[in-house]
């Protein structure tokens, strides 16, 4: 990987860091919390992990590993703002919506083409390894489900219209993203030992099932692009005081 792409999830990872500085300390008798409060921190964990473990590490995938450290960054950026917006922090420098939406524009566009596709479910493989023993192994098989859900869709990606599936593109780039984030921590785990290795261990499971136990990623249609802009407008008439529910309520 480029000294330029890790220093861009360096910078993801500072971002991070930085609105994570802001989460209260747990509390007893404040569970509901201290779960949010613990999701975040493991949000932290894998972003030090992949910065660790940067893309292409496996050696072999030099054409994928910057399509796949710039979905872990626009991932990582998404945790910034989830962060804050639980904590009130204020952390300027951020992208906006438009530079973020140019940016996965880029990635998806990239990944219709096929051999950049299979490239880069290819260096997701070689990252997640091989199945580990005890606890980590419930981890791996989530990622190893979202992975290979990633592979039942290249269909619906690979080779499509980017104008269309651009629009469904988040969904893609996340799922890039949380499967080598798993990844990393997975690999974190194998490296460690003792009670240490235990805890990469747990945060590396709640971070799978936190994150990729959804679906595979559908592309966007002509249909889907139609709808979306037939319920924006919909919903701004309705917000305006336009058209009345049924049965007559305003």
């Amino acid at each position: 990987m480029t000294g330029e792409a890790l220093s861009t999830s360096e910078r993801a990872a500072a971002r991070l860091e930085a609105a994570a500085a802001g989460l209260p300390p747990l509390r007893a008798g404040q569970e509901s919390l201290n779960e949010e409060i613990c999701d975040r921190l493991i949000d932290l964990a894998a972003a030090r992990a992949a910065v660790a473990r940067p893309a292409g590490d496996e050696g072999g995938h030099d054409t994928a590993a910057p399509s796949v450290e710039a979905c872990v960054c626009r991932a990582v950026e998404d945790d910034v703002v989830t962060t804050l917006s639980r904590t009130g922090t204020r952390l300027d420098g951020g992208p906006s919506l438009e530079d973020t939406h140019r940016e996965v524009t880029r990635i998806v566009t990239r990944l219709a083409e096929p051999d950049h596709y299979d490239a880069v479910c290819a260096l997701l493989r070689a990252g997640l390894g091989d199945r580990p023993d005890g606890r980590a192994a419930g981890a791996w098989d989530i990622a190893d489900e979202a992975l290979r859900g990633l592979v039942s869709v290249r269909a619906e990606w690979a080779g499509a219209d980017p104008a269309c599936t651009v629009a469904g593109g988040w969904v893609l780039v996340d799922r890039v993203a949380r499967i080598r984030l798993t990844a990393a921590l997975l690999a974190q785990a194998r490296a460690r030992s003792g009670n240490d290795a235990g805890h990469v261990v747990n945060a590396a499971r709640r971070y799978a099932w936190n994150w990729l136990r959804l679906p595979p990623p559908e592309a966007a249609t002509a249909v889907h692009v139609r709808r979306t802009g037939e319920l924006a407008a919909w919903i701004g008439a309705f917000t305006a005081g336009g058209p009345a529910t049924e049965g007559g309520a305003g």
